[in-house]
């Protein structure tokens, strides 16, 4: 073949690759100048554009921020309807589309103690280099069994070449009709012995890919739990525990899906499309010509149905965090659901959230299985132009059967080739769904970063100071629940908090343990800023006993040393601190004593027994400052007997500071100081004996106090009715006693007006 020629055939073979190329430049050119631009939100509540859709085409959809159902009653406005994102599943409706704080108040959003922030877009490029990064330690591995697929894809190469000189042996010579049989023995052995190395090193490689995957799996799985238990206090607020477990399964095995089963496929493929496409136009340039005129419209056929899919993929990943959480909601208040006997409601909502998963399932399986069978008749298309004139160049003695059989065999190779990375750019753009939830996750690092901060390594006397700190909860930020808040607490001494609910109590136990940041003013520790302290330290000096105990469906045992290494305490040790907290007798009662079961959140336990496992935790942690937000406000009267002497004998035994919040005046009498709280300000502070003599609005509950048992007892006196006062709250209590202060000041201001 001369110069001039070698240069046409050269020129006819980029040809067309440019009609390809123009095709694609043309089709990108019409998409930008017919796109609809949608409308963008808050970067913070989603990325991408999203398009008005009436209410008839999203059905059974709720909005992602207001979590209400999608529908007229949602905007108030006259339309019924919403907005939503063509790529993926986000609904939101016309009333959170208006409001300039949706992102502030919406629920699932990414957020830290500081506010909402932006999840990161994924396409294919990102996720693929994500995926590498993540798979960096197992780099070794990798290479080996990169290298092993590369020689396994190679002798894959020379196998048609070897099938093409096989039939040449067989077929006799057209000039004296003889048959190679000699040549036919030694191709038959030689492709023998390739096949053999060839499926060794697949089976190696293969066996290598399965071990990195699983690996990589057990890996991703611990880094997202520990990401995800890292994350503020603020993102748990704001986000459904089953949306979570959702990420923990659903989203990351779909992320997982092409690294487990692809990742080696992917160079593979790789190596035998380009190994493939140059053997085809070593053999026969012309119908490789002809071959690749499918390539264009196959490629744009298989690009549309990955981005259709991937919507699909986030459709259903959101459905089925839908139905996570209805279940775990469900599993968790099962006593709930049945006492109001709503099990067929929520099997109603599961079944009909499954069903939307499940339609979206059947859409992408058709879409499949109707993109295949189109790129199929292509495929088949040209396999019929390259059998006919194959055929004819064979008639014309220009190529051997043998040689036309090869380029078969090499086109199919190539064909198969292209079609699984079409198949894996699919698998990776619809997997890029599920590892924008899981990266976004991942690369979101708390406010309250518990690696951050200087250790605690002095001796920790318990002095706490809240220095005109003003905060609110991020999704209320209209709320202002502390303002400029002051409070000094001495070391070693009892502080009890008392005031209505909502004064923000309970909000400083948060602040304490710094689940929450002041958003302006300082805490300090021992005259040291909380902030500067690593938050893991700072929390295990504290013991908490709350109104609802949270206990796990574990042993008694492990439940009271929960938090504690198994060098750091013995069986004596829990047995003692049981025993101050007056629940060892009924442990032991129990058949299998300190080893016995208590069941999710310990609800074979009483209300009473599981304050008494909640306070024992505390004895045995012997903690430098005790933590008590209204541990009896939920018992019966003889649990709160029981409770409360606990509660006695570990403030007089431990020394600590304690901070107590109490919805009782009795509970508080004995403290050495007593703060009144009420709307998120120090109404006034001092102990019993001086609030009273003060005469302010402590004195004031205690006058009230007093006065609502001296009319009981003359009730009594009277023989007034038996069951007086039953189902009422009890005589002491604060929030009643505030209120009915309310009520006679209101009353004296109308009689004076």
């Amino acid at each position: 073949m001369d110069q001039s020629t070698t240069l046409v055939v050269t020129l006819m073979c980029l040809s067309v690759l440019w009609i390809n190329v123009a095709a694609q430049l043309f089709r990108t050119i019409l998409m930008e100048l017919t796109r609809d631009d949608g409308m963008f939100l808050s970067p913070e509540i989603h990325r991408h554009p999203v398009f008005f859709e009436d209410s008839k085409g999203v059905a059974l959809h709720w909005c992602d921020l207001c979590r209400q159902r999608i529908g007229p009653d949602t905007n108030g406005a006259g339309r019924s309807g919403c907005y939503r994102c063509s790529l993926c599943d986000f609904d939101i409706c016309l009333k959170c589309a208006e409001r300039s704080d949706a992102a502030t108040v919406g629920e699932n959003m990414l957020r830290g103690d500081r506010g909402v922030r932006v999840e990161a877009s994924m396409d294919n490029t990102s996720y693929f280099k994500r995926s590498l990064a993540v798979a960096r330690s197992e780099v070794p591995l990798l290479m080996v069994s990169f290298s092993l697929l590369a020689v396994s894809s190679v002798s894959r190469l020379f196998l048609p070449h070897l099938q093409g000189k096989i039939i040449d042996q067989v077929i006799p010579d057209q000039t004296d009709g003889h048959q190679n049989r000699s040549g036919f023995s030694y191709y038959i052995k030689l492709y023998v012995i390739l096949m053999l190395v060839q499926g060794a090193v697949s089976t190696l490689y293969s066996a290598i890919f399965t071990l990195v995957s699983r690996r990589l799996k057990f890996t991703i799985r611990n880094s997202l739990l520990e990401r995800i238990l890292a994350q503020d206090v603020a993102y748990f607020d704001g986000t459904e525990s089953g949306r979570l477990i959702s990420r923990l399964t659903n989203d990351l095995d779909l992320m997982m899906a092409p690294i487990q089963s692809s990742l080696s496929s992917l160079l593979s493929n790789v190596l035998l499309l380009i190994g493939g496409m140059i053997m085809c136009f070593i053999k026969s340039y012309r119908l490789s010509m002809l071959a690749f005129v499918t390539v264009g419209p196959i490629t744009y056929l298989w690009e549309q149905y990955a981005q259709w899919s991937k919507g699909l993929a986030r459709e259903m990943l959101a459905y089925w965090a839908e139905g996570n959480s209805i279940a775990s909601q469900a599993l968790s208040h099962v006593r709930t659901v049945k006492a109001f006997g709503c099990e067929d409601s929520v099997l109603k909502k599961y079944t009909e959230v499954n069903q939307r998963a499940l339609d979206c399932g059947v859409k992408d399986a058709w879409g499949n299985g109707v993109t295949s069978a189109l790129t199929g008749y292509l495929d088949l298309g040209s396999g019929v132009l390259i059998l006919y004139f194959g055929g004819l160049l064979v008639y014309k003695g220009e190529m051997t059967v043998g040689e036309l059989v090869t380029f078969q065999l090499f086109w199919n190779l190539m064909n198969n080739a292209y079609q699984n990375l079409q198949g894996l750019v699919t698998s990776f753009t619809r997997s890029a769904a599920g590892a924008e939830k899981i990266f976004s996750l991942w690369d979101s690092e708390p406010d309250i970063d518990p690696s951050k901060g200087s250790d605690v390594s002095w001796d920790v006397k318990g002095r706490i100071e809240l220095r005109g700190v003003q905060f609110f909860y991020q999704m209320r930020p209209d709320n202002i629940v502390l303002n400029d808040f002051h409070l000094d607490i001495p070391a070693g001494k009892t502080i009890a908090l008392v005031g209505r609910s909502g004064g923000g109590k309970s909000t400083i136990i948060n602040m304490l343990l710094r689940f929450y940041d002041a958003r302006e003013g300082e805490i300090l520790l021992d005259g040291r800023e909380y902030e500067s302290l690593k938050v893991h330290q700072l929390r295990r000096l504290f013991g908490v006993v709350t109104q609802e105990t949270e206990l796990f469906a574990t042993t008694v045992l492990e439940n009271i040393a929960y938090g504690m290494e198994p060098d750091e305490y013995t069986l004596e040790d829990v047995e003692r601190a049981a025993k101050k907290a007056f629940a060892h007798d009924f442990i032991c009662e129990m058949k299998d004593g300190y080893s016995t079961r208590i069941g999710e959140r310990g609800n074979r336990l009483s209300g009473g027994q599981r304050q008494r496992i909640a306070i024992a935790r505390v004895f045995l942690r012997r903690p430098k400052i005790i933590l008590l937000d209204e541990a009896t406000s939920a018992l019966d009267e003889n649990s709160q007997e029981a409770v409360q002497q606990a509660l006695s004998t570990l403030i007089a035994e431990s020394n600590a500071t304690v901070v107590l919040v109490a919805h009782r005046l009795s509970t508080v009498m004995n403290a050495d100081s007593i703060v009144v709280i009420d709307k998120g300000i120090a109404l006034e502070q001092g102990n019993h004996d001086e609030l009273v003599e003060k005469g302010g609005i402590y004195a004031s509950m205690v006058q009230k106090q007093n006065k609502k048992k001296a009319n009981e007892l003359d009730q009594k006196k009277e023989g007034g009715d038996k069951d007086a006062g039953k189902g009422k709250k009890a005589l002491d209590d604060i929030d009643s006693l505030l209120d009915d202060q309310e009520t006679q000041l209101n009353e004296k201001k109308t009689i004076i007006s």
